[in-house]
């Protein structure tokens, strides 16, 4: 008797603990994740091509916030020691950062928050391909029919989106903007496949990769400087809001009169929900199988989906709604299943 009640207390204790540890995480992804779409089509909405001013804005904050746990700040600052070598966070970098700009570009041509969504949740597509030829990875024929789902829903999602579109513009701007997204995808796959094998290698350290895969990025918004120039002058000729009308801001301020252009409210919504999110994700990734991982981040799309048509209205067709039902459909049936690795590959 004495035993069993031990055993109970343990396995309390254990589930405490879990909790304890996952539900702060939940919360950052679904949280930060889901306002940040929000945040985020608040702004395109207004200035649709806005994505490299947003993307600098995400990476300069969260590299901000990392720098007294990463750098020795003295007079003359350095880096503490990593357990990951530099060049391994250079190849994720580089990837990360292909991603997050091609992903913020495309909204700029014609694509809407819904047809975004749907397309980044494609990503088990490019995952197969990338880890049949790159990994030598063999898929149980189950999980190949589940990635001929979600191809099919990204299909009917993308045609059902685009049908309608008769101005030349606009249907050029359409292609333009699939296309950014489908490249994104395939280097999303790549970035994947490449942090798995430097996780295994080296340790799940999910601190040290989300403070470098954004510090790394930064010099490469130089060859962006023009465009964020113009895209900063077009937020601060958006309406002013006073600071003190907003809620719990108003208290803090009193009476003080501060008036700033909405859009950097919402910009820095988004800079500072992308943080929550990018915590949440990587902090998971340490936690948690990348099966695990790819379900909560699907729910969340999810979330994230419903939340972009309801509050903002953007137009679902029955088509694009069925596509995103054998989308998500997909990939939670491809998560029952585990890929078998036939002959080892490295990426180098």
């Amino acid at each position: 008797m004495g035993a069993s009640n031990a055993q109970t207390a343990t396995s309390t204790a254990t589930a405490a603990i879990l909790l304890s540890e996952w539900i702060p995480v939940i919360g950052l992804i679904f949280g930060g994740c889901c306002s940040n779409v929000f945040a985020l089509e608040s702004l395109v909405r207004e200035v649709p091509k806005c994505g490299n001013l947003i993307t600098f804005g995400q990476f300069a904050f969260i590299t901000l916030v990392g720098l007294p746990s990463h750098v020795h700040l003295g007079w003359v600052p350095r880096l503490k020691p990593r357990r990951v070598p530099i060049q391994r966070w250079m190849v994720m970098v580089t990837l990360y950062f292909c991603v997050s700009v091609l992903n913020n570009l495309a909204l700029g041509y014609n694509i809407s928050i819904p047809l975004h969504i749907v397309f980044r949740s494609s990503g088990l597509i490019a995952n197969m391909v990338c880890g049949y030829f790159v990994m030598n990875k063999r898929y149980p024929r189950m999980q190949a029919l589940s990635v001929v789902m979600v191809t099919i829903g990204v299909v009917m999602a993308t045609l059902s989106s685009v049908h309608g579109t008769h101005e030349h513009g606009l249907m050029r701007d359409s292609v333009i903007g699939i296309g950014l997204l489908s490249l994104g995808v395939v280097f999303a796959a790549l970035l994947g496949l490449y942090q798995e094998q430097t996780y295994l290698k080296y340790g799940k350290h999910w601190r040290e990769g989300l403070f470098y895969n954004h510090m790394l990025a930064l010099p490469m918004f130089l060859f962006f400087y023009k465009d964020i120039g113009h895209q900063i002058q077009a937020l601060s000729q958006s309406q002013s809001v006073n600071l003190g009308e907003l809620p719990l801001v108003g208290a803090l301020l009193g009476e003080n009169m501060i008036s700033v252009p909405y859009l950097w409210i919402s910009l820095l919504v988004n800079v500072l929900s992308q943080w929550a999110c990018a915590s949440g994700v990587h902090q998971m990734t340490s936690m948690s199988s990348s099966l695990t991982l790819n379900v909560v981040l699907n729910l969340r799309k999810l979330v994230s989906l419903v939340i972009s048509v309801l509050l903002f209205q953007n137009p679902v067709t029955p088509g694009m709604m069925a596509g995103c039902m054998l989308v998500f459909a997909g990939t939670f049936a491809y998560s029952k299943f585990r890929p078998v690795v036939a002959v080892p590959k490295k990426l180098e």
